[in-house]
């Protein structure tokens, strides 16, 4: 099912305008139940295909990762959300890591940056021949509600640096 931008836009627009002084209140709870979420009638899944240990994988998270010391933490102030994305590589360590997401409790993943971006469970696959190759750049997402911008702008340059690193698998783990 293609994308209806032109049906969303409108029905996003004013969720916006009615939104806004609860988001401000901090009143998450009912403006995600006001969200306006599509609900496609077929789901577009692709069947795994192929050998673990002949494939490249990566990874995504919507968990709001950025590396504290060279990158700029994603925007939490925006009712919109943060429609960019963060490049993390595969050699990061658990004290390289911020967290800007707003809408979960980043408790256990300061503890360990695996509950949201299980790096080091791949990197250890990787060096037992489970799996063929892990990438060295993994991506970070974190809360987005401006589903036309991330569709129309992101989404194709996420894709296209995800095919120019020959990735057979991606690996998304939602927040």
């Amino acid at each position: 099912m293609p994308f209806d931008f032109e049906g969303f836009k409108p029905a996003y627009e004013k969720w916006v305008r009615e939104s806004l002084p609860d988001y401000r209140a901090g009143n998450m709870k009912e403006i995600v139940k006001k969200y306006p979420f599509i609900a496609p009638d077929d789901i577009p899944w692709t069947a795994y295909n192929g050998q673990p240990s002949d494939q490249t994988f990566a990874l995504a998270t919507s968990g709001g990762l950025y590396l504290k010391d060279s990158q700029t933490p994603f925007d939490t102030e925006s009712i919109h959300g943060d429609v960019s994305f963060r490049q993390i590589p595969k050699t990061v360590r658990q004290q390289d890591i911020g967290i800007a997401h707003l809408h979960y409790d980043h408790s256990l993943a300061e503890q360990d940056m695996n509950i949201v971006f299980p790096i080091q469970r791949f990197v250890e696959l990787e060096a037992e021949g489970i799996i063929g190759k892990l990438t060295d750049t993994h991506y970070s997402f974190s809360y987005v509600n401006d589903a036309v911008s991330l569709a129309a702008k992101t989404v194709p340059e996420f894709i296209s640096r995800i095919k120019a690193a020959g990735v057979d698998v991606l690996f998304l783990v939602p927040v």
